[in-house]
């Protein structure tokens, strides 16, 4: 009987690894919300009362993109350990099987 699930070690991997730097490159790529060029003189003066917001604002974002960035990072791990299992498993029952073949 053929189907059932099967868990492809090598396609974790990949997927591991692809996560991972994404989640590695998110910070690299967004820099300028980790600390905004635009101060609130760069406002001017008719909307300098609204720059604590902006800034504040760009720093809630900087604070989202690098939870998220961490969370990638973890899940890519999470996934690339589970790779590993899955073909650890397999070599331990191929093994067994090699091992109970020869007796």
């Amino acid at each position: 009987m053929s189907g059932g699930y099967t868990a492809s070690s090598e396609a974790m991997s990949t997927a591991s690894k692809t996560i991972t730097q994404i989640g590695e490159d998110l910070p690299d790529k967004n820099t300028d919300l980790a600390s905004s060029p635009v101060t609130q003189q760069g406002f001017g003066q008719a909307h300098g009362e609204h720059a604590q917001k902006y800034t504040t604002g760009a720093q809630t974002l900087w604070q989202a993109v690098s939870g998220y960035s961490d969370t990638l990072k973890a899940y890519g791990g999470n996934i690339g350990s589970g790779g590993k299992a899955y073909a650890d498993n397999d070599q331990a029952q191929s093994d067994a099987v090699s091992r109970a073949g020869r007796q």
